[in-house]
């Protein structure tokens, strides 16, 4: 009949999103995505090394998904030394077939200790010439240098390919700034369920900041 209570958070302990990666572009979507929140203000973003689990190049929703749950919760786990209330965030990039093509998208998973809260960017489609490298067996990045449309093999860590598609105007830290926003959307435990450490009134219109 006892209710169980969340432990208390240490005095003065800063509550914190711990991001399943240490990836710059990841961590500068995380902080520009709850920067739209005032309840979200005083948390940090911590980031850690941690695996995803699937394949280096998902290839569907579902393993996209499963990437970013995992690093989430891994997350969770590599930073039992930070005191307070820690969010997890994954987020893992992949791919999707629809209508006979090819799409890319990123996937956010925001672990609250209980709950997995999911979100997704905008999904846009590879192009056919970069689909055949990537049937042969290459990741988004190589099958762009491959078939001539950058050289450079770290153009995942930058603008990503979505930047070289859009002409600059998208790149991939806008599109995961999506994605976690849609997963923000769900931690509210007045439609979904959520863990106590999910702060009330994220999502509430005088809570955001314009």
């Amino acid at each position: 009949w006892l209710k169980q209570q969340a432990a208390p958070s240490a005095v003065g302990a800063m509550p914190a999103f711990v991001v399943g990666s240490r990836n710059p572009g990841k961590i500068a979507a995380v902080r520009r995505g709850i920067a739209l929140y005032s309840q979200l203000a005083d948390f940090s973003v911590e980031g850690f090394n941690v695996p995803s689990g699937v394949s280096d190049q998902p290839k569907s929703l579902e393993e996209a998904t499963c990437g970013a749950k995992n690093r989430a919760l891994a997350a969770v786990g590599a930073a039992e030394g930070i005191e307070g209330i820690k969010l997890g965030i994954g987020l893992e990039s992949g791919l999707f077939r629809s209508d006979g093509k090819m799409f890319d998208l990123c996937a956010c998973a925001i672990y609250d200790g209980a709950q997995h809260h999911i979100g997704y960017s905008c999904a846009w489609e590879v192009p056919p010439r970069v689909v055949e490298h990537i049937e042969a067996g290459k990741d988004l990045t190589e099958a762009y240098n491959l078939a001539g449309l950058c050289d450079d093999p770290a153009i995942g860590d930058k603008g990503g390919a979505i930047a070289i598609m859009s002409g600059g105007r998208v790149n991939r830290v806008d599109y995961t700034v999506q994605a976690v926003q849609m997963a923000i959307l769900a931690m509210n435990p007045e439609h979904y369920l959520c863990s106590d450490a999910v702060p009330r009134g994220v999502n509430n219109p005088q809570a955001a900041v314009v």
